[in-house]
């Protein structure tokens, strides 16, 4: 520890020091020995003086305050070398002050390893203010992290472990002048700051946690400098490039890496966020064209799982805004939470919580695409927590069967079988990845002014469909295919032309015939009350001839006989309970549409029907009615 011995300091009389640090590394205010300025910015890795061990005398810079030099107390001062003041000290932050004691002295206490404020940040909107902090780690490498102001409420318990995890040493005994110093003065230089990954509001940049690509001045701005499960790059680009190559002829793949890379066009042609669910049983190798997906923005740990809270999942989505959240095994997620975590994935907007005060805290936001894997569908995962799925779930989250010739390839590129190729992809893809995302998006910037939009409408002409809902499937695989076109033409993906628009299509018509014809919520209402049927129609409905017949359990109404056909008279709250969570107006349109109503009094759904001698409401439903529309 660094003594407080006095250091024989002049202090200016009736003025306060204004703090902050000069670009030679002392403070302002201090006048140091021309020959003792620090190294600022410019420090040497190579042959950086180890802060953990002493110097040798050679080493040392002397800062010397004599008579004639003034230094306004308090102050801070930065050093990057170690140094002499009163006596030899490492390098780092000091805070120079005078004790209120009956005899004053002038001291210089540690606070922490080099640490300079480069900047102030804030949000376009001039919100989220922060400090841009440059500092040398452990190892002496130099690093930039843009703080929130936020952190340094209260006990700046997170701000200090934040700043101990990425290698800076704060002195223990001194730690509390840490907050004083990062706020002792304001610099000029202002920063925009960037509260979440992806293009910026202007559209000439792209944020990423540890680089922006474009000629923006901005910084994203973070409360935590964790790299886990962010975009980054790995391995050789040229390598990744050879691995992708044996993802043409094998649909599965090369979706998988337009969904990906389409994550970067959701802002240019302003879209929603939504993606693909790859299907199929174990061992079949989804995982295998996830990983593949995931190596176009990072490593093995961009590959996340379903197993998590809705809360953590927002947080993944707004961290990875503009690029791709690719989630593993469908089956480890809480089935009563899938719907919820689905709707607000692809709408792109989390929870609105309130603080402790009641106001709205900030809400995250993100648009992205989005890769999913299970053994089960969407419906069939959420029909095991009691829940049933809507057409807008699975209209953000498309249901397709992975199973191709051998597991999820069709061209095995000279491999003995699908297992070889498969454990090909996961080992080179956790070597090389990252590098396809930064091209793309900078391909993308070359554009410039290109009019995305009337690019995608042209190509969603080349996806027919039959209704709306597959029109909204058709668009993103339009945009899908878009990206991946765009990525061959860039020279990123080694694909003949038009090979990523084959394979997008390919997928379409299978999530088509997967799908079946028709709206999805028109079939999920008839498929919901046949099953009813099928269920109670025994035990909760009885003949209306025999009145004094009672059903087994709970009364859901009576059935008679047309024609030799079975008719069910469903009683008001029989078909709410029957239709599931759809609204009985939809339940009706539905029934209505299909034929299923076959007898109504003038103007209604419903027929009066007398019962035991009442009069009843009742809905003649006849399932075994061909469907009137599809």
């Amino acid at each position: 520890m660094d003594d407080e011995k006095n250091l024989g300091l002049e202090k200016t009389e009736g003025t306060r020091g204004t703090g902050g640090t000069t670009s030679n590394g002392a403070a302002s205010g201090c006048t140091p020995n021309k020959n003792a300025e620090g190294t600022g910015g410019t420090f040497n890795a190579e042959s950086a003086i180890d802060p953990l061990h002493e110097a040798d005398e050679s080493q040392i810079k002397r800062l010397t305050f004599g008579k004639g030099d003034l230094i306004t107390l308090p102050c801070f001062i930065v050093m990057d070398d170690w140094f002499e003041l009163g006596s030899k000290r490492s390098p780092g932050v000091y805070y120079c002050h005078e004790t209120h004691a009956k005899e004053p002295m002038q001291v210089a206490v540690r606070i922490c390893s080099p640490l300079y404020v480069d900047g102030v940040t804030n949000t376009e909107g001039g919100q989220f203010f922060g400090r841009l902090l440059r500092f040398r780690d452990t190892l002496g490498r130099w690093r930039k992290w843009a703080m929130p102001m936020e952190l340094l409420r209260g006990s700046c318990d997170e701000l200090r472990g934040e700043m101990l995890a990425a290698g800076v040493e704060i002195e223990p005994k001194n730690r509390n002048h840490l907050a004083t110093y990062l706020q002792w003065k304001a610099p000029k230089k202002v920063i925009t700051a960037a509260t979440r990954t992806g293009w910026t509001t202007k559209g000439g940049a792209f944020v990423m946690p540890d680089k922006i690509i474009g000629d923006e001045n901005v910084h994203f701005q973070s409360e935590s400098m964790s790299s886990d499960g962010v975009a980054k790059t790995g391995g050789d680009y040229h390598q990744w490039q050879a691995l992708a190559a044996l993802c043409e002829g094998n649909p599965v793949l090369m979706v998988s890496v337009c969904v990906s890379l389409a994550g970067a066009l959701m802002a240019k042609v302003h879209r929603d966020s939504g993606g693909v669910h790859w299907v199929g049983d174990s061992s079949t190798g989804k995982t295998t064209a996830l990983c593949v997906g995931a190596s176009v923005w990072g490593g093995d740990d961009f590959k996340r799982t379903w197993r998590a809270t809705s809360n953590g999942l927002e947080g993944a989505a707004a961290l990875l805004s503009d690029t791709c959240l690719c989630l593993d095994e469908i089956n480890e997620a809480d089935p009563r939470e899938v719907g919820a975590i689905i709707y607000s994935l692809g709408n792109g907007t989390g929870k609105t919580r309130a603080n402790r005060i009641g106001s709205a805290r900030h809400v995250h936001r993100w648009r992205l695409t989005i890769l999913s894997t299970g053994e089960r569908t969407i419906t069939a995962a959420m029909q095991e927590g009691g829940k049933q799925s809507k057409a807008g779930q699975l209209v953000r989250l498309l249901n397709i069967t992975a199973a191709r010739k051998h597991g999820v390839f069709d061209d095995l590129h000279g491999f003995t079988d699908g297992r070889g190729l498969a454990d090909h992809f996961k080992t080179e893809s956790a070597k090389h990845y990252g590098h396809a995302g930064i091209k793309f998006i900078e391909h993308v910037i070359k554009q410039g002014n290109e009019d995305f939009g009337a690019i995608l409408a042209k190509i969603e002409t080349e996806f027919p469909h039959s209704d709306t809902q597959a029109a909204r499937a058709a668009s993103r695989f339009a945009l899908y295919a878009m990206a991946g076109e765009l990525a061959i033409e860039a020279g990123i993906l080694r694909w003949n032309a038009g090979s990523a628009f084959c394979a997008c299509l390919a997928m379409f018509n299978e999530w088509q015939a997967m799908r079946g014809t028709g709206a999805t919520e028109h079939k999920q209402i008839l498929e919901n009350v046949r099953d009813y049927i099928l269920k109670f129609g025994d035990t909760k409905f009885t003949d209306k001839e025999t009145p004094d017949e009672k059903p087994k359990i709970d009364r859901a109404g009576w059935y008679t006989e047309i024609n030799g056909e079975r008719i069910y008279l469903f009683s008001s709250a029989a078909l709410r309970e029957a239709g599931g969570s759809y609204d009985i107006k939809r339940v009706l349109d539905s029934l209505d549409s299909a034929g299923w109503i076959v007898g109504h009094d003038d103007g209604k759904r419903s027929k009066q029907t007398r019962v035991e001698g009442s009069k009843h409401n009742l809905y003649w439903i006849n399932p075994s009615q061909e469907e009137a529309h599809a």
